[in-house]
């Protein structure tokens, strides 16, 4: 009897340990599962920049002109838009790439947010803008940039990229409903440091990687990819 009961004492230590190892071994793998912010970010602006060029393909005409894509220096990605409970106002972080000089290949993304935006749809949805020509590219690189009539369009749809001459030209893509071009005046364009610091694991100076790119982070590759499919057929 004591014998016994030595054995299913034995066994009842051994499938408690069994249990407690699979809990660990489950915790573990669901700790890998769990997605860094700016995996997120990534993820969701590559997601909203394949729709974009999936409609501009399907229906060229009630998308982003083909020759504003290809005159296009920079391309800012935010794929949502959220609402600043304390402010009342609307931010967005997502992926900025400019053309590499003498290239047809574009830079390392660079993590950029929208803020003091004042209104935006509650269905959520996101923004493409674009720098328009190079005065656009140095500006967004170099510093802090504040929308106005004067430096942006409300981006044209159709068969002709008329921006008006001005460097910045914007698009809205609400939830369930097309592209289309939008005012983004009162709002301000930033580098968000951090999400690229932590992205690179280091300090990144945008207006330098013109002249001093560095290695793209796994993460951040399909961004460039898509871009590179959009503008293949630029001349």
């Amino acid at each position: 009897m004591k014998n016994k009961l030595e054995v299913i004492r034995i066994n009842f230590i051994i499938l408690l340990l069994f249990v407690i190892l699979g809990s660990i071994s489950y915790a573990q793998t669901e700790g890998f599962n769990v997605k860094t912010p700016i995996q997120k970010i990534s993820e969701s602006t590559s997601k909203f920049l394949k729709n974009i060029i999936g409609e501009s393909q399907r229906k060229p005409k009630e998308s982003i002109p083909q020759d504003l894509v290809c005159s296009a220096e920079c391309f800012l990605v935010i794929p949502t838009v959220e609402v600043i409970e304390s402010r009342g106002d609307f931010t967005g972080t997502g992926l900025l790439a400019c053309r590499a000089p003498n290239s047809n290949k574009f830079t390392e993304p660079l993590f950029y947010k929208i803020n003091n935006l004042d209104s935006f749809e509650e269905a959520g949805g996101g923004l493409l803008i674009l720098a328009t020509d190079k005065a656009g590219m140095k500006s967004i690189l170099g510093n802090d940039v504040h929308l106005n009539s004067d430096n942006m369009s409300v981006g044209p749809i159709g068969d002709v990229g008329d921006t008006g001459s001005k460097p910045f030209a914007a698009y809205v893509k609400y939830k369930d409903q097309e592209l289309s071009g939008t005012d983004l005046s009162g709002s301000v364009l930033e580098y968000s440091s951090k999400d690229t610091f932590n992205a690179y694991q280091g300090t990144v100076v945008p207006i330098e990687i013109l002249i001093s790119p560095q290695d793209v982070p796994p993460l951040l590759r399909d961004f460039d990819s898509l871009l590179a499919v959009w503008t293949k057929d630029c001349k």
